[in-house]
């Protein structure tokens, strides 16, 4: 009797570890994805946060809870709904619990020239497909901060998938947390700064983890700046009771194109497209979007 009760206990034990494996989002687990309001502000000018909080049971299923807070460049926090990762072996799985239904985002054993058939999260509302289709091409180790994952690489066979073309052990998404359709705007979000857990410290760009563009100015500020002609072909100019110390313009990737105290700003020589400006004004700042003609 106490034999069969210890083997029961061995085998319920075998069964949670490997619903809920330690490989992909353990507890306490961090990623730290660049965002830019949307594309309406400056690349990598804010950040989400994930972070595994604990373990749930929903519907008979294990499941990691993943906190997300959105971190914007107004210099404001806002919690956005959480993610729920079920792992089943080496298959790990986004859970909606409005429809009690998993979605399958990673397989972890796949081989190389396996073609997987994944399905599209249900936060994505521009297409009517409910799965897509990628080829493992190849597996690549290779090492991030002295820290070696495995890389799949993948050919891409519909217009939906992971927009840089590979995900990682692990750490799942480069690009974003879940799947993006290729046609989507890359410069509106991502890719992941950082990945944490308790043996692994990855920072995967040059960027602070926590950096973002803050915005500090309150709307009544902000209309004390006028900024005219916009769009412009050739000089603009920046209006404002207020002091203004320091004037830059910022291309889309984040990149400062022009630094100065002048307030009559000549941009002929900027090619056509959206730009930001940028205005410090005691020690706070206020971002403008500036079109070129």
């Amino acid at each position: 009797m106490k034999l069969n009760i210890f083997i029961t206990a061995i085998l319920i034990i075998f069964q949670v570890t490997h619903t809920i494996g330690q490989d992909f989002a353990p507890i306490g687990a961090e990623w730290y994805y660049s965002s830019s309001a949307g594309g309406t502000a400056p690349t990598a000018s804010e950040y989400y946060y994930l972070l595994v909080e604990k373990d749930t049971m929903i519907n008979d299923l294990n499941l990691r809870k993943i906190k997300r807070t959105y971190c914007r460049y107004q210099d404001d926090s806002l919690e956005v709904s959480p993610y729920l990762i079920h792992e089943s072996g080496d298959t790990i799985s986004l859970y909606d619990q409005a429809n009690m239904k998993l979605y399958r985002l990673f397989v972890f054993n796949a081989s190389q020239g396996d073609t997987l058939v994944l399905d599209i999260p249900f936060d994505n509302n521009y297409t009517e497909d409910s799965t897509y289709r990628v080829v493992i091409d190849t597996i690549v180790a290779e090492t991030y901060d002295g820290t070696e994952l495995n890389k799949y690489v993948l050919e891409q066979l519909d217009d939906f998938g992971w927009f840089s073309g590979f995900f990682l052990e692990k750490v799942g998404g480069y690009e974003w947390f879940l799947p993006l359709g290729k046609i989507i705007i890359p410069e509106a979000d991502g890719p992941i700064r950082c990945y944490h857990d308790n043996e692994t410290n990855i920072n995967f760009t040059s960027k602070d983890c926590e950096y973002r563009i803050v915005n500090s100015l309150d709307n009544s500020q902000a209309e004390r700046f006028e900024m005219f002609p916009n769009p412009s072909s050739n000089t603009i100019h920046i209006k404002s009771d207020l002091r203004i110390d320091t004037i830059e313009v910022i291309d889309y990737s984040g990149h400062i194109i022009l630094h100065t105290k002048e307030t009559d700003l000549n941009i002929s020589s900027l090619t056509s497209g959206v730009y930001f400006v940028k205005i410090i004004s005691n020690n706070t700042l206020i971002m403008k979007m500036l079109i070129k003609e």
